[in-house]
């Protein structure tokens, strides 16, 4: 047969029909499963096998096509189909169908996974995205269990200087305790991360055996491990060998800067080392303390032994300020003594380490949380930023600050990126929705409480923050009365007992609002912004005037404290205390009947980022001595929800 013969062959015997028919069902087949198969989680090595069968296929579809036919009486010999009367030899229009249809799945998977790739890779994260779990303790000494958490703060610590990674922050992983069973993949979407680390440490005396495994979450396939087993004295060693194996693994990009700052040991003393450990940790989860100023003086006071061992710790030194400045800015001492300590660490670390950027980050916490200067803070950021790329309290205090400053939008940049590093960071998340709530923006504000739920921080005080938000936006007091009712125990920082004493005043039953502030032993609350603390007797009071027993006395001295604290801390200063200020002042003017200069006020606060809602002005008896004016109602029912 000669090569012309042959060719007319292959296309009688539909050869070339079945080639283009097989290529574009592959094709679509193809889109389909990279499309679909990830959804599930289906591993790669299927997808895979399913690929090379596809392939070994398409020769014995060629085959089958030369040696049979497809008739309207079945599969025939091709032989066999030449010698049938025409009117039963097939009509060749079967691969047209094939084609036409693989061409329509192909083109919509096609444009299925250009549109909804960002959708994708949100729900399963970045490739370069790890989050590194707490570390089991082998050691038979059970004291040794911190340490072990130590080791793998410092890995998580190098890996987050490293510019093209995205590393979950300590708050987050440190909710995956060890001994308990871990599903891979469901942390990984939790987290938003493509990687995982897991490990284990074993201390005996002077030895040290580290084991680590780098874990791809998406498949719950192993990528890497390694195994360290040398002296106790070469812990850091380890833990950047640990880390920069890591950072080739995952094909991430590191700088010469990066690589030293990684090597670089951060003290020379073990010991001092671990009592740094004990008091990062307390200080990095203050809001979960009982007790923050307790809490926070014990950090010091394993601070103090940490550089007493070493007096060139300068991460310990930063740590000090820290602590500081936390205990002068939630007024747990706000004290000239308070400031001194901590600007005197801030000086050490920068004179230990002029170029630290946790040093410059130490002293922009300083300017602002100390001092309000918020213009030296943000230039102490900038010179920080480059060596904190996947810093969370970089984050957060660039958020405050920018917020303060009525810069909305870049507050919200901010603190979107802490919470995308630190999912499971009551800082991160709370700081976020309430910008949100500031901008009366609920909906949002509701919508980061439901993604926090997501990746599970499913506990009572997020459906209280969660049902707080519904409550202001719509006035719809159901959700949180009932988890206020599921969870009588619940008292956060003392948050809870004046939604409780506000739900007994909106029902009219002012015995059970004063049983309920009397019922809890603390003598301060936090309300509004849940932050900032107002004594037991302030609450008092507004029960009080709630049943009309009393009225505000000292009216004129009064209006003047107010105003005093308006001239101290003015708008355009810092927005976030200004609004804060003028509220209060608002309320002052309402309670001595001054209804002009009050809803004056109201109606500026509604104009500008504040705590003011449509719940807390129809429902606060804070707000009582105004309703009824037209003036008043037209601003609450400017609010109410759409």
């Amino acid at each position: 047969m000669n090569s012309g013969n042959f060719f007319a062959e292959l296309k009688r015997r539909n050869v070339y029909k079945v080639a283009v028919a097989y290529i574009v069902a592959g094709w679509a087949l193809s889109q389909g499963i990279a499309q679909v198969f990830p959804v599930f989680d289906v591993p790669n090595w299927i997808v895979r096998l399913i690929v090379v069968l596809m392939i070994i296929g398409f020769p014995i579809s060629l085959i089958f096509a030369w040696a049979f036919e497809i008739t309207p009486e079945g599969v025939k010999r091709a032989e066999e189909a030449d010698a049938m009367p025409q009117s039963a030899r097939p009509t060749n229009r079967t691969w047209i169908y094939i084609v036409v249809v693989g061409a329509a799945v192909s083109l919509a998977l096609f444009f299925l996974g250009r549109y909804t790739a960002g959708t994708r890779t949100t729900s399963s994260g970045d490739r370069k995205s790890i989050a590194v779990l707490p570390f089991a303790s082998l050691s038979q000494d059970k004291n040794d269990a911190y340490f072990a958490d130590g080791v793998q703060d410092q890995i998580l610590t190098n890996l987050a200087k490293v510019s093209d990674l995205k590393v979950i922050s300590h708050t987050s992983v440190r909710q995956y305790k060890t001994g308990a069973e871990r599903n891979m993949r469901e942390i990984g979407q939790q987290l938003g991360v493509a990687y995982i680390v897991e490990g284990s440490v074993r201390r005996a005396r002077d030895r040290l055996r580290i084991n680590a495994e780098l874990i791809d979450a998406r498949t719950d396939s192993h990528v890497w491990a390694e195994t360290y087993d040398r002296t106790a004295a070469d812990l850091f060693a380890i833990q950047s060998e640990l880390a920069q194996s890591i950072v080739t693994q995952l094909k991430a990009k590191l700088s010469p800067q990066q690589k030293a700052e990684i090597e670089e040991r951060p003290t020379q003393d073990l010991d001092a080392f671990e009592l740094y450990l004990q008091a990062k940790a307390i200080v990095d989860s203050y809001l979960n303390a009982t007790d923050v100023r307790a809490a926070l003086l014990q950090a010091l006071k394993s601070l103090e032994e940490a550089i007493q061992r070493d007096p060139k710790f300068v991460s310990a030194y930063c740590y000090v300020a820290r602590a500081n400045d936390l205990l002068f800015f939630f007024d747990l001492d706000p004290s000239q003594e308070r400031i001194s300590l901590a600007d005197t660490a801030v000086k050490a670390a920068l004179q230990l380490r002029p170029d630290s950027a946790e040093a410059h980050f130490a002293q922009a916490d300083y300017y602002f949380r100390c001092l309000r200067d918020y213009d030296r803070a943000l230039e102490e950021l900038a010179i920080a930023r480059p060596g904190l790329p996947n810093s969370t309290p970089f984050l957060i205090l660039s958020g405050y600050i920018n917020r303060r400053r009525n810069h909305f939008s870049d507050a919200e940049r901010d603190f979107s990126a802490a919470f995308a590093l630190d999912p499971r960071n009551p800082n991160a998340y709370n700081l976020l929705a309430d910008t949100y709530v500031l901008q009366r923006r609920f909906p949002e504000a509701v919508h980061v409480y439901d993604n926090v739920l997501a990746a599970g921080e499913d506990v009572p005080i997020v459906r209280f923050r969660r049902a707080s938000c519904v409550f202001s936006g719509t006035g719809d007091s159901g959700p949180l009365r009932d988890i206020l009712a599921k969870s009588p125990e619940m008292e956060f920082a003392g948050s809870q007992t004046p939604a409780r004493v506000l739900m007994a005043m909106l029902d009219g039953n002012y015995a059970e609002a004063d049983r309920a502030l009397a019922d809890s032993p603390r003598q301060d609350f936090q309300d509004i912004d849940l932050s900032f603390y107002f004594p037991k007797s302030w609450y008092q009071a507004m029960i009080a005037r709630a049943k009309g027993d009393s009225a505000l006395g000292e009216k004129d001295l009064a209006i003047r404290e107010a105003q005093h604290a308006i001239d101290l801390m003015p708008i355009s200063k810092d927005i976030y205390d200004g609004a804060l200020v003028l509220e209060g002042l608002a309320q002052v003017y309402a309670w001595s009947g001054d209804r002009d200069r009050a809803i004056g006020l109201v109606q500026k606060l509604v104009m500008m980022p504040s705590y003011i809602s449509y719940a807390r002005l129809k429902f606060h008896p804070l707000w009582s001595p105004l309703r009824g004016d037209p003036r008043f109602e037209k601003i609450v029912n400017s609010l109410a929800p759409k």
